[in-house]
């Protein structure tokens, strides 16, 4: 009787590598970061849209590159702490038979959790996708402890 052993494809371990040192170049920035908060961004799976993520004075803002999807294939999730935002991104070539000469736009499923660095408002939470860009504001929410400069006008 033959039995077929399961091998992992070369290029799972690629990737799996890729994944590991991004991780630890993430940690080693994160660590030299002149910052009091420090945001995480970690991949779930499948493929991983570039995205910022910075804070103002009032918000938290996360901006992400998902272009050529459609907002209804796009979800956005927090418990205050974690944001998620995942979806699904399909083909963007025709159907029918096609030579690929390059094929770098990444499709299928993705996820990234974000830590939430600040305490934040979930009611105050805005969306926006336009031009290929979903943007994310949460407005922080300031406790009697949290102190802040106010301008004199």
């Amino acid at each position: 009787m033959y039995v077929k052993a399961e091998t992992k494809a070369p290029q799972d371990c690629v990737h799996r590598e890729f994944h590991n040192i991004r991780e630890l170049l993430e940690i080693l920035m994160s660590e030299h970061t002149p910052s009091k908060h420090k945001i995480k961004v970690e991949a779930g799976f499948g493929w991983t849209p570039p995205t910022d993520v910075f804070e103002t004075e009032t918000e938290l803002v996360i901006i992400m590159d998902i272009a050529g999807m459609n907002r209804r294939d796009i979800s956005v999730m927090t418990d205050g702490k974690v944001l998620t935002i995942q979806g699904v991104r399909g083909e963007v070539a025709p159907p029918g038979k096609k030579q690929f000469h390059k094929m770098e736009i990444q499709v299928g499923p993705f996820q990234r959790l974000i830590q939430v660095p600040v305490p934040i408002d979930s009611g105050s939470i805005f969306t926006n996708y336009s031009n290929g860009l979903l943007e994310i504001r949460l407005k922080r929410r300031f406790d009697e402890g949290d102190r802040r400069t106010i301008e004199v006008e």
